[in-house]
């Protein structure tokens, strides 16, 4: 593929290479004056996947800057497409969202995204990180946009940073859209990619071409005690 940079990806990786990479999200607004009770009850909703043997990893974050501050966004990661005609019991995890996260939350999204390895550096516990930087690049031309976006990964790797991690819009967003997850343990390492809007408008140029629309950014805190990560 012309221009499009390539990775030498760590042998802890394979497992993730030898599935599709698909990643489903959905998204929570608390609401307001049941926060707690909102934690608590996802809490009990985590342990009800537990308690049916539920083979998925859930990962749970907290937006705290931009539009959604404040909400609690959850997703699982590493899926083929067939794994979504066959979750754990649909009724039961339905009844049981009914008593235990909907009173206190309003749903408000679900999408799907389809990781692009080849285009990441990334580790078995890069979802982990303390803070995940979320940004989202509306594209016109989704190769090119790749190549500039594999340049700037390339940059901030050399400068130290191990988390970057690309999927693509594939359902419930616009079409077409690129996702940049980037982990950090602390705010010091997120001042690597302080500018990446304009690293990324370099890069573009210097493939002589348009490549981007809007791009937005927002941090999710990573919460532990609201995540089930299978071993």
């Amino acid at each position: 593929m012309k221009h499009i940079l390539f990775f030498v990806l760590p042998i802890l990786t394979l497992q993730a290479l030898a599935q599709d990479g698909i990643a489903h999200f959905s998204v929570w607004q608390p609401k307001p004056g049941m926060e707690n009770q909102f934690e608590t009850g996802y809490k009990q909703h985590l342990q009800w996947h537990a308690t049916h043997k539920d083979s998925w990893s859930w990962y749970g974050w907290y937006v705290i800057s931009g539009a959604r501050a404040g909400y609690f966004i959850d997703a699982t990661f590493n899926h083929q497409w067939a794994d979504f005609d066959k979750p754990v019991n649909p009724a039961g995890d339905a009844a049981d969202n009914g008593l235990h996260t909907e009173p206190f939350g309003d749903f408000r999204q679900a999408f799907k995204v389809k990781f692009l390895p080849l285009f990441s550096q990334y580790a078995v516990n890069s979802l982990q990180s303390k803070f995940l930087r979320f940004i989202t690049i509306h594209v016109t031309n989704k190769e090119q946009a790749l190549a500039a976006i594999g340049k700037v990964v390339a940059q901030y790797r050399s400068k130290g940073a191990t988390n970057l991690m690309v999927y693509d819009m594939v359902d419930g967003g616009t079409i077409p859209e690129l996702l940049l997850l980037i982990g950090s343990e602390s705010f010091a390492a997120m001042g690597i990619t302080e500018n990446i809007t304009d690293d990324l408008l370099k890069a573009a140029s210097s493939l002589k071409a348009t490549l981007f629309g809007p791009i937005s950014s927002e941090l999710w805190r990573y919460r532990p005690d609201m995540s089930m990560i299978q071993p």
